[in-house]
């Protein structure tokens, strides 16, 4: 598909998006809780949560120097996740080696599960337009009791069990709430009720949004909007003049609606232990 792209926009390097991306998961290798394993080739994520979320397990790049290579270190880590009875996530991006890294993933059992759009935005570009209903806030969160709402939604969002609910409160309560941290969490309130969450991630030269989640009932009211627009807000107050994010399909519409603008393809694999 062809995109027409405003032409600031073009300053923006894809690669960036996954730079930004790989930043994102390796922040969380500040908790105890979670592994971040550095290989010449290869950058993933491990913890001993079984429950199935990228959140949990995954690999956000790998830049292989031959397909031998990328074979022995896609069984490495089926063995790995195999032995831990977990699930693993795997990210092919624009800047993946070899670019047809998803072939060599299905042939060893992965399932191709999601297909993702990388998006940017020139923050001059930022249409800072988001109606949203009668009683909606939005606040960083900077304590325990907020930031367990902010779990709840997000697990609520993604159906989590009450042990991954758990095993991520304790995750994101050990990387802190200092306003400094290169990683801010949101949370929005409908008359006091969490029914939002979004995060902002300075790194690989750019900041990034994710974690935009909306609990069913209040989703098609522009909350998801004005979530993505308080930390783009922020963004700006940081200094930075570039966004990245990796958007759903269901979500491209949102962030088109604010300036973002599609420029590569992200496609997302799964592997489970139950499965294989």
């Amino acid at each position: 598909m062809a995109y027409k792209i405003p032409t600031s926009t073009y300053s923006i390097p894809i690669t960036k998006i996954d730079k930004n991306f790989a930043a994102r998961i390796a922040y969380f290798g500040r908790s105890p809780q979670v592994e971040i394993i550095r290989e010449a080739e290869l950058m993933r994520l491990r913890t001993n949560v079984s429950f199935p979320h990228y959140i949990f397990n995954v690999v956000p790049t790998a830049n292989f120097s031959s397909a031998e290579s990328a074979h022995a270190h896609i069984r490495t880590v089926i063995e790995d996740t195999r032995a831990r009875n977990t699930a693993i996530f795997w990210s092919v991006g624009p800047t993946t080696a070899p670019v047809d890294l998803g072939y060599y993933l299905e042939a060893h059992g992965f399932e191709h599960v999601m297909s993702c759009t990388g998006m940017t935005l020139d923050l001059g570009l930022l249409r800072e337009e988001a109606p949203v209903p009668s009683g909606f806030t939005v606040e960083r969160v900077v304590n325990k009791a907020r930031l367990k709402q902010f779990v709840d939604v997000l697990a609520e969002n993604s159906q989590m069990t009450r042990a991954a609910a758990e095993a991520l409160y304790q995750i994101e309560t050990s990387l802190g709430f200092d306003s400094y941290l290169p990683r801010q969490r949101y949370l929005g309130l409908w008359y006091g009720q969490p029914v939002a969450t979004t995060t902002l991630v300075s790194g690989g030269g750019l900041a990034g949004i994710y974690h935009v989640a909306t609990v069913a009932q209040a989703r098609g009211y522009g909350i998801a909007s004005a979530m993505s627009l308080s930390a783009l807000q922020d963004a700006h107050r940081w200094g930075f003049r570039q966004v990245s994010l990796i958007a759903t399909p269901q979500g491209q519409s949102v962030y088109r609606r604010l300036g973002f603008q599609p420029r590569a393809e992200f496609k997302v694999y799964l592997w489970t232990a139950r499965d294989n």
